[in-house]
């Protein structure tokens, strides 16, 4: 992808940028994005709407990583991510690049990106397309998220509300 194709459209509420590898080099840049992520995420940016939060994107803090990009990150061979199909995203309406105070507890924390996760689990259509998902801490890098993925079968692992 060469820069002038950053801002083309997906769907209805994501960017072709948002994708990107986020390799070191210049351009072109790669990107891969299967239909059923989108889908996934897509049917999160309405159930957000539904919740009265005025979203109109969702952050995607990593979306397509090439092999080599993702081995140089350290994570496993078979990533998700390598195959288009995942993407590890907040929800970010303030634009303080954190992942917003979903919960309510005044602070932004795994427990929001758990907050998320819930939201996901318990709506039937966002389960019809079956994937990984898991809510992730904030690090000395960036803050909570959550992988949300469209392998095929349901992966859940890490961070996991309570039932």
């Amino acid at each position: 992808v060469m820069p002038g194709y950053r801002g083309a459209h997906l769907s209805p509420h994501f960017q072709v940028g948002q994708f990107l590898c986020k390799q070191q080099a210049g351009w072109p840049r790669y990107v891969a994005v299967s239909d059923r992520l989108l889908s996934k995420l897509e049917r999160l940016v309405v159930l957000l709407k539904a919740r009265g939060l005025a979203v109109t994107t969702l952050t995607v803090m990593s979306g397509y990583r090439t092999p080599r990009y993702n081995r140089s990150l350290g994570n496993v061979d078979h990533s998700r991510h390598i195959y288009g199909d995942a993407a590890d995203i907040f929800v970010d309406v303030d634009g303080d690049n954190v992942m917003d105070d979903l919960d309510g507890d005044g602070k932004s924390t795994v427990a929001d990106a758990l907050w998320l996760l819930e939201l996901f689990e318990r709506d039937a259509k966002a389960q019809a397309i079956p994937g990984g998902l898991s809510a992730y801490p904030a690090t000395a890098y960036h803050g909570p998220f959550l992988h949300i993925d469209a392998r095929g079968t349901r992966a859940r692992w890490g961070h996991q509300p309570l039932r």
